[in-house]
């Protein structure tokens, strides 16, 4: 209940923002490298392959984590707040960090994107959960949330903060096949989809990040020219 009110604050907050025409722009060109990006293009047809594959044995992986525990119990419950823990901690190091703007256009609407596709496809498969809760089991939202951080992570603070995202993105994960929440098949497809937006949204940071770049670098040139003189 709390993980679901933190993703419907994310999108609305970051709705506000999507209606000036810059974040409007970064929406669209984030949602199109999804796909027109080969690598990303990569990620997801690799993603689907290993869903198809891991949902011929969600059931018998299920039946034997019910008989024999993935994790304890204290890490299951690690795994399951880290998704918004992890947000909490990107959100702060954008705070005391430089182009403190620029990081916040990209992670606001790449949780925008996930948050609208990830839900989006619950509501349109409607796969029951293990534990027959409701029928949103299809992708887990949690893993695609942990994965999106890993990868805005990896994209702005390098390898040193995206690994150690990325393997608390994978106990997240797997703290909702423990809690019978989700099958594997849920899990791997949340995963894809948080690494393929974040990736995608990534591309056009990187790219604006060149563009500020490339303006201020002939401005400081020509400043230094005009104090010679």
């Amino acid at each position: 209940m709390m993980r679901s009110k933190s993703i419907l604050i994310n999108m609305i907050l970051s709705s506000i923002l999507i209606s000036q025409s810059n974040y409007k722009t970064y929406l669209g060109d984030g949602l199109t490298n999804l796909f027109s990006i080969p690598s990303n293009r990569t990620i997801i047809i690799s993603g689907i392959i290993a869903t198809g594959f891991a949902s011929n044995y969600d059931r018998s992986i299920q039946s034997d984590v019910e008989n024999n525990a993935l994790m304890s119990k204290q890490l299951a419950i690690t795994g399951d707040y880290w998704g918004l823990t992890g947000q909490f901690l990107l959100w702060g190091a954008f705070s005391f960090s430089d182009n403190k703007n620029e990081k916040f256009q990209y992670a606001s609407t790449a949780f925008l994107a996930n948050g609208m596709i990830t839900y989006g496809i619950k509501y349109i498969v409607g796969r029951e959960r293990p534990d027959r809760s409701n029928k949103r089991s299809f992708p887990s939202g949690h893993t695609s949330n942990s994965f999106l951080t890993a990868s805005v992570a990896q994209e702005i603070y390098g390898s040193k903060v995206g690994i150690p995202a990325y393997l608390m993105a994978t106990l997240s994960g797997l703290s909702r096949i423990q809690d019978n929440k989700h099958y594997l098949s849920d899990v791997i497809f949340g995963a894809t989809l948080g690494i393929a937006v974040g990736k995608g949204f990534g591309h056009v940071y990187r790219q604006n990040r060149k563009l500020v770049q490339i303006r201020v670098i002939p401005f400081q040139q020509t400043l230094s020219i005009s104090m010679d003189l």
